[in-house]
């Protein structure tokens, strides 16, 4: 009764409002509840959400929906005239954040969201989502009886650990930092307190924060939140909890969180005695995502669809290209060569990321990167891309790190981004221009979510991908019916490099050369053999042809004096690879050559294994939310690897892992 009464005023003002948002949703009947009991079993509390033929018709009604009609850009002005957000929200998104009209995701979810509503949003990423969901979720708070009349000083000292409103879970902590900033702006001048509960981060210190600050708003991980949830001691508690908000949920269940979210859902207070509107948001809506709805939703919540079954993916919108190099050695080259092109020939910003298939070889190229000088013989001279910031991001940054990298590159205009596939999914950064990929990624989808940092929002992109001669069937097979356009004009690609350079060399070989020299040796062996691990078995010619083609990225493209001993997993690897080939060849077919896996996963060896450690293994982006801390290994040279700005020689900015 208290969340009805509370959302009153809300509701009627949306019934009077002059100037619809046409949107067109899904209204369930309501079914009649039962009164609670002093004990609700979970056979009992199973009945409080839609049966199985109830929600057979349910999904059937979703199925007939049509796309959604709109009126074009509402003013977000206007839900502040009509008396639906506080005046304070709408300041902060139209005077500090300069957001003035509402995406069509925005102008399609908020008003549902606002009237208490539990809303499914099928919605992309990089559609304003967040705002989406963050309005309304604070709005409700504050329409909240013991918290409407307090002034913003007196909410933060009455704050408590123990009075959590609103909790928002997120698949990774990348994600849920992101949200947790854009909460506290929107919240700067209410006085609700936002906190961030992810793993990674030390537990001790997030809960005497907490405690000390009070929170409103929760943001974090399924897995630190179960913790914090179900640690008696920790002080964290939801007795009134307002909102329960899902973002990416397709991407938790993908991650295997469903456990998680169900032990969550347990030590939440039950929804039949206390009211609390669920919102979730998910770019597709499996199965999986459907069981949710069915434990957390009430029976009458609304299903909104904000993509037009018509409207192209960014993977095949964003124009793409290829560019197949003569060896291993010519990739960072051919990547330099193709940013120097772009700042010679157009005055537009270049903010790019550069993905890897490991986390050592992200480290590497971006060392090499930032040493670099436009005279290879002269270290003394600028950089040859100027004073374009660059950045590094993999599963070895501790959580700090990571966030300080992401918020920069997300504030900058220009910029390279050195990225393992930790942010390949959920995370949002504007203005990306070019999405590159050195190596064949591991499978298709990761290939797609990649080129899905760019071309957001409706806004320009270009996916390019630099792929080994030898991995050319491989990659055609993986990516065969994507528009991708094949690119000969990179000469740093094509040309055939040995160990000795002279001044006939192009000049971006001599410049990437140079700057491996003084790249510590350690890591470039280390790094030399995590690459390895990536190869495809498809390498052609198989077995030997790709060994002989990793010693001469040892030697011509690292500068090593002799090619390291491959691990014994990866040799047997390439020539189970190479047998595969052969009687591939003789059967006329390809068959199932993974015993791990599908046909594209190339059975990831992934030697060492495990999470967090110097591995030869991927970087596990999807792993629950614990990614090792590494660091210090590689790094002899002390503070020249730090935050710092430009040095006597003209040295960029350069924002360092460890």
């Amino acid at each position: 009764m208290l969340g009805a009464f509370r959302r009153f005023g809300v509701a009627h003002a949306l019934r009077a409002s002059s100037r619809p948002l046409l949107a067109r949703t899904t209204p369930q009947h309501a079914q009649s509840l039962a009164p609670s009991a002093p004990a609700i079993s979970l056979t009992a509390r199973a009945l409080y959400h839609p049966t199985p033929a109830r929600f057979q018709q349910l999904e059937a009604e979703l199925k007939e929906n049509d796309e959604a009609e709109s009126n074009g850009p509402v003013p977000f002005a206007d839900l502040e005239t009509q008396g639906l957000l506080n005046a304070s929200i709408v300041n902060v998104i139209t005077k500090k954040m300069k957001i003035t009209h509402m995406t069509d995701v925005q102008s399609q979810t908020i008003r549902d969201c606002l009237k208490g509503d539990d809303v499914l949003a099928q919605a992309k990423t990089g559609t304003g989502k967040t705002l989406a969901f963050l309005t309304p979720v604070i709005q409700n708070i504050l329409q909240c009886p013991d918290l409407q009349l307090a002034s913003a000083a007196r909410m933060r000292r009455a704050a408590s650990s123990d009075d959590i409103r609103a909790i928002i879970i997120s698949p990774t902590r990348e994600l849920a930092e992101q949200i947790s900033v854009e909460a506290k702006r929107l919240t700067e001048s209410s006085g609700l307190v936002v906190q961030t509960a992810v793993g990674g981060t030390n537990k001790r210190e997030h809960l005497q924060r907490t405690r000390r600050e009070g929170c409103h708003i929760l943001v974090g991980t399924p897995g630190r939140l179960k913790d914090l949830l179900s640690d008696p001691y920790s002080g964290i508690k939801a007795p009134n909890l307002t909102s329960l908000v899902f973002d990416e949920a397709d991407r938790l269940l993908d991650s295997g969180f469903f456990q998680e979210i169900q032990e969550i859902q347990e030590l939440l207070p039950d929804p039949t005695k206390v009211d609390r509107q669920t919102l979730m948001f998910s770019a597709t809506v499996p199965d999986e995502v459907m069981d949710v709805v069915r434990m957390t939703m009430k029976p009458d919540f609304k299903f909104i669809k904000t993509v037009r079954d018509d409207e192209a993916p960014t993977h095949l919108r964003v124009p793409q290209k290829v560019v197949y190099l003569d060896g291993f050695q010519n990739g960072l080259p051919a990547i330099l060569e193709l940013v120097q092109t772009h700042l010679e020939e157009t005055d537009k910003p270049f903010k790019g990321i550069i993905y890897f298939n490991s986390t050592l070889h992200t480290s590497l190229s971006w060392k090499i990167f930032r040493r670099l000088h436009s005279d290879p013989d002269s270290p003394r001279s600028k950089h040859p891309l100027g004073t374009i910031p660059l950045f590094e991001i993999h599963g070895r940054l501790t959580q700090a790190q990571r966030t300080t990298v992401t918020d920069r590159f997300r504030r900058c205009q220009d910029g390279i981004l050195f990225s393992s596939d930790v942010t390949a999914r959920g995370l949002d950064f504007p203005d990306v221009t070019h999405v590159i990929q050195l190596g064949l990624p591991r499978e298709r989808q990761s290939y797609i979510h990649r080129v899905g940092r760019t071309g957001r929002a409706g806004k320009e992109g270009e996916g390019w991908i630099f792929v080994h001669k030898g991995e050319m069937a491989a990659f055609k097979k993986m990516l065969r019916d994507l528009p991708i356009e094949e690119i000969n004009t990179n000469v740093a690609a094509q040309t055939i490099m040995g160990e000795d350079l002279d001044e006939t060399s192009p000049l971006a070989f001599r410049q990437v050369k140079a700057s491996a020299e003084w790249v510590d040796t350690d890591l470039k062996v280390d790094a030399w053999k995590a690459f390895a691990n990536t190869i495809s078995p498809q390498f052609y010619p198989p077995g030997e042809g790709a060994v002989e083609a990793l010693n001469e990225f040892a030697t011509a493209g690292l500068g090593l004096r002799t090619p390291p001993q491959l691990p014994s997993m990866v040799q047997q690897v390439l020539m189970n690879g190479a047998r595969r080939q052969q009687n591939t060849r003789r059967s006329g077919g390809y068959g199932s050559f993974n015993r791990g896996g599908g046909r594209d996963n190339y059975g990831r060896s992934n030697f060492g294994g495990g999470r967090g450690r110097s591995d030869y293994g991927r970087d596990n982006y999807g792993g629950r939310d614990d990614f090792g801390r590494g660091g210090g290994r590689y790094d002899r040279r002390g503070s020249q690897h730090g935050y710092g700005g430009r040095g006597r020689q003209g040295q960029r900015n350069n924002y360092s892992l460890f």
